[in-house]
């Protein structure tokens, strides 16, 4: 039974705090407390609810599970309501097993999170979140609750949330711990939670799999904790023998500490030892302080468990020595001293350090582009020649893909044996540089970089996208997880824009706390260190099979694996999100790791079935085909009269098997005057992992498509999975209405003639917004479209219900991030006369802003570019109009400024429009992730001039 109640015992790099429980009279009612998973990120909008991952609220009781020595978390949130909460404060007993065995409670631990606001999203946030982002405070620095003066005070209306770890130490035997955790207060009754954890029959190894290691700046703990004169302080060189030194290193080595108990191993990227010169004018490096600093991180003494950190980097890169004091990057005199003291380094890591397997050489740190090819290829050609054994970092990509233009230096390929490219750049399929028996750094490191091509370390992430970053680092093979920055202290910590860098840390000074602080994000990367630690089990279990199936339906698809139709487009879903998923997934892993431990013992048979259960259950839940986009035209049939509607469909196959797949478009007589020409396909076998397009074709006599220019069709998938699945593909179709008499252009659209099928409504939002729901736009848009002989005439009806909140600015320059033209509301207008574009080169781009600014090209000048652009010399008629809630853009332009476009009686177009307001992108086609694809156009009919109106 578990023992008598006592204060628990919350640990912290500044020591630790018992906080005492006593009754008081004149309590408030119960504190509203509640529990929920890890894998949910708490913010001050994240209304209550009940967690069944973690929580069984009829026995008011957490629920658990876990190895030897593995940590596991959940997280006690505490609502105030009228009533403010005093002295919060957390107690609790020894766990234990019937039988005796105990886990003591000092091995929960509890950090209360403090907010940080978050005031506005970076554009890859707007195409992987389903919800309106909105100003809010993500709850994500911890402080531990004995290092922040606790017990905790919560405002009324406020809340308080409560980071809790358990660690299960290595020698705890197999079985069901419980206890009871009471959450209790000065000013309210306590509320009390049972805990139970199961512990399974293994121990999870402190070897890591992979390495995960980051690099940091000294610079930037000094700067954000010692002060020299009231001033930042920034040491130039480390001595050991001034005071404030050595403060800063008291700081680092509790950074290191914190993030070695997290399985993150980091390196200092600024320590470097002194340059000094003999008698005769040779170059000598004085390492005295950088070796008391270094070592005991390199050989382990530092750490408890005495592993070293996997990789440390050479002192030496692009900005030290700096090269202008030697004569340039080029000059003969820069490249001896660089010679000199890559010798001199490698002989003093192997000599002295005895650590030559940790050393790497990282050349070149900065932006990845064109410039930065020359700077990595001048340095790692002088390390060839003095050391030719040394590992070469590059965050260079060694195969650019096409259409970014760059251009490699012809010896490049040898000049790099640690491959680290930005997620963008990241080829899985690439051979790349296999991992090298003499030295074990060698090989591929998964490194971030634009999101979605990895998931996201920042601040506004899901809990899935911090978790399946090692897993997509085992996935792939890679020898290490690397993070080039860790502290990303720039500024304001606890307030500021989302996407501000991966900041796994804080600097407790502005609360007042003298000690790094860790980040949920941090504990949720120590989740997936972990979780590819049962990986790693299974496979030395020879269990490979299964930790391979379940790797691969959670992992699906990265770095340029996941592009589109190019480079630049990224598909979304490349990782599973829902939570219960990987909650199901880790359950599998423990239970095929806990039977291959038992060995020859035979299960019951229960427990079999429960486990092929299980199973059948998981892979039901995250296998299916998955349709990516619906792509549609329509064009004249080969039956006169008849029109063809031709739908394209991307499938993807997320089952680890081959499947054999039917797609079937419509059923009945949908249309009037419908006949079916290709409306159904096989792909067998569809292989795993793979992506198919299937082209279906019907035809008709004309298209009901209504006030708003949209048909949608049904489609049924069928798999000899023996699941059927029923989706809809959208036809964007409409016709241009005849203008008797030229319209006049002054932004208001009264004198415009009602024509029928002129019109294109129903925007759809961009991304994951997009399938959620209706997945239309708030704030919609009609577009109206007329012609005469001579002129095209088009209106956009934009609904804005805060018309003085308008953002656009007073320059044709167009800010893009992930293709999407953002950052200020504005519509776009992307024609295809003749429908023969094969390329965004040769699509025709107009864009207006509320202030009447138009740009209008030849091509699409994306940024990065998606191909070539040029100006599109049309004279068009412009006038914006600004309403009651609505504003509307109202141009002509002539046809002869599209040569032979006059001639054409069906055009690809679309009509797009981003909104500042609610961050929406959305268009009439529905293009699911970007719009710039002659393939993700609408069709519209243009009736021979003689048509009567």
């Amino acid at each position: 039974m578990p023992s008598s109640p006592r204060p628990l015992l919350f640990a912290a790099a500044t020591g630790a705090l018992c906080f005492l429980c006593g009754c008081q009279l004149g309590l408030h009612g119960p504190l509203d407390a509640w529990v929920t998973s890890d894998m949910i990120n708490v913010t001050s909008a994240t209304k209550q609810f009940n967690d069944a991952l973690v929580f069984n609220q009829t026995e008011q009781q957490v629920n658990l599970f876990a190895a030897a020595n593995e940590t596991v978390s959940f997280q006690v949130v505490v609502d105030a309501g009228q009533e403010a909460v005093g002295g919060l404060k957390i107690h609790c007993a020894d766990l234990a097993t019937p039988m005796g065995e105990t886990i003591e409670a000092e091995n929960l631990r509890a950090f209360n999170a403090q907010p940080v606001r978050v005031t506005h999203y970076p554009p890859w946030y707007l195409r992987l979140v389903d919800a309106v982002p909105q100003p809010v405070d993500f709850y994500d620095a911890l402080v531990p609750l004995s290092a922040g003066g606790a017990p905790v005070d919560v405002d009324a209306g406020a809340r308080a949330v409560l980071w809790i770890d358990l660690y299960v130490p290595r020698g705890t035997g197999e079985g069901q711990y419980a206890t009871t955790l009471k959450i209790a207060s000065n000013t309210h009754e306590e509320k009390t939670f049972n805990l139970n954890v199961e512990v399974y029959n293994f121990v999870l190894p402190d070897a890591r799999p992979i390495a995960a290691v980051g690099g940091f700046s000294n610079t930037s703990l000094y700067r954000a904790f010692i002060r020299r004169g009231g001033k930042p302080y920034a040491p130039v060189r480390m001595d050991r023998r001034d005071e404030l030194i050595r403060k800063g290193l008291v700081l680092m080595r509790q950074l290191m500490r914190l993030s070695h108990t997290h399985r993150l191993d980091l390196f200092d990227k600024a320590i470097r030892p002194s340059i000094k010169r003999d008698m005769l004018g040779k170059t000598r490096l004085d390492w005295s302080d950088y070796d008391a600093i270094v070592k005991p991180y390199m050989d382990g003494s530092a750490f408890d468990d005495r592993i070293g950190c996997p990789a440390w980097p050479m002192p030496l890169s692009d900005t030290w020595p700096q090269s202008q004091y030697y004569g340039g990057l080029d000059s003969k005199t820069y490249a001896a001293s660089v010679g000199a003291i890559l010798d001199e380094c490698k002989k003093h890591f192997s000599d002295v350090l005895s650590q030559r397997n940790q050393m790497f050489f990282w050349p070149y740190r900065g932006q990845v582009n064109q410039a930065g090819y020359a700077r990595h290829a001048r340095l790692a050609r002088i390390a060839r020649s003095v050391d030719t054994d040394t590992p070469i970092l590059s965050q260079l990509p060694f195969r650019p893909p096409d259409l970014t233009g760059w251009r490699l230096p012809d010896d490049f390929a040898r000049l790099g044996d640690i491959r680290a490219a930005p997620a963008e750049f990241f080829d899985p399929a690439s051979p790349g540089v296999t991992p090298s028996s003499e030295h074990p750094l060698t090989g591929a490191w998964l490194s971030p970089g634009i999101v979605p091509y990895l998931p996201s370390l920042g601040i506004i992430a899901t809990p899935a996208d911090v978790r399946a970053i090692p897993w997509f680092a085992m996935k792939y093979n890679c020898t290490a997880l690397f993070l080039p920055e860790v502290l990303n202290w720039d500024g304001d910590p606890f307030v500021g824009p989302a996407g501000a860098g991966t900041r796994l840390f804080y600097p407790g000074k502005p609360l007042g706390i003298e000690a790094v602080l860790p980040s949920i994000r941090l504990k949720r990367l120590r989740r997936g260190l972990q979780d590819i630690a049962y990986l790693w089990l299974l496979h030395q279990h020879r269990r490979g099979e299964a930790a391979e199936a379940v790797l691969h339906a959670m992992t699906r698809y990265a770095g340029l694996a996941a592009a589109g139709d190019n480079y630049l487009d990224c598909r979304l879903d490349g990782w599973a999100l829902d939570p219960k998923m990987w909650q199901m997934a880790r359950r599998l892993l423990a239970e095929e790791v806990a039977a291959a431990v038992r060995g020859d013992r035979q299960q019951p048979d229960h427990q079999l079935l429960a486990q092929r259960i299980a199973w059948r259950q998981f892979n039901h839940r995250v296998h299916r085909i998955r349709l990516e986009q619906a792509r549609s035209r329509v064009t004249p049939a080969n039956t006169p009269n008849r029109l063809q509607i031709t739908v394209m469909l991307d499938l993807y196959n997320e089952y680890t098997a081959s499947t054999n797949t039917l797609v079937k478009l419509g059923s009945g007589q949908i249309i009037a005057g419908w006949q079916a020409v290709n409306t159904e396909a096989v792909i067998s076998p569809f292989p795993p992992d793979t992506r198919r397009t299937v082209t279906l074709t019907a035809e008709c006599t004309h298209l009901p498509t209504e006030g708003f220019g949209k048909l949608v069709l049904p489609v049924s998938i069928t798999t000899d999975m023996t699941r059927q699945q029923q989706l809809q593909a959208t036809v964007a179709f409409m016709t241009a209405g005849m203008a008797n008499k030229p319209i006049t252009i002054d932004g208001n659209l009264r004198d415009w003639p009602m024509r029928g099928g002129n019109s294109a409504g129903m925007f759809k939002l961009l991304g994951r917004r997009g399938q959620s729901g209706s997945g239309q736009a708030n704030r919609q848009t009609l577009v109206f479209v007329l012609r005469d002989k001579k002129n095209l005439y088009i209106a956009f009806r934009c609904t804005e219900p805060n018309m003085d909140k308008l953002v656009s600015t007073p320059t044709n320059i167009i800010h893009y991030e992930q293709l999407m033209a953002c950052g200020e509301d504005l519509v776009e207008i992307i024609l295809d006369p003749g429908m023969r574009a094969q390329s965004p080169e040769e699509l025709y781009h107009i864009i207006v802003k509320p202030n009447g600014v138009l740009l209008a090209e030849r091509g699409v000048r994306t940024s990065p570019p998606l191909g070539a652009a040029k100006l599109w010399p049309v004279a068009v008629q412009l006038a914006v109009g600004k309403h009651d809630k609505l504003w509307v853009v109202e141009m002509a332009f002539p046809l002869s400024a599209m040569p032979g476009a006059e001639k054409q009686r069906f055009w690809g177009v679309n009509f797009t429009r981003f909104a500042t307001q609610g961050a929406e992108a959305s268009s009439w086609s529905q293009a699911p992730r970007y719009f710039y694809d002659p393939r993700n156009l609408g069709t519209i009919f243009f009736p021979p001039l003689e048509s009567k109106p």
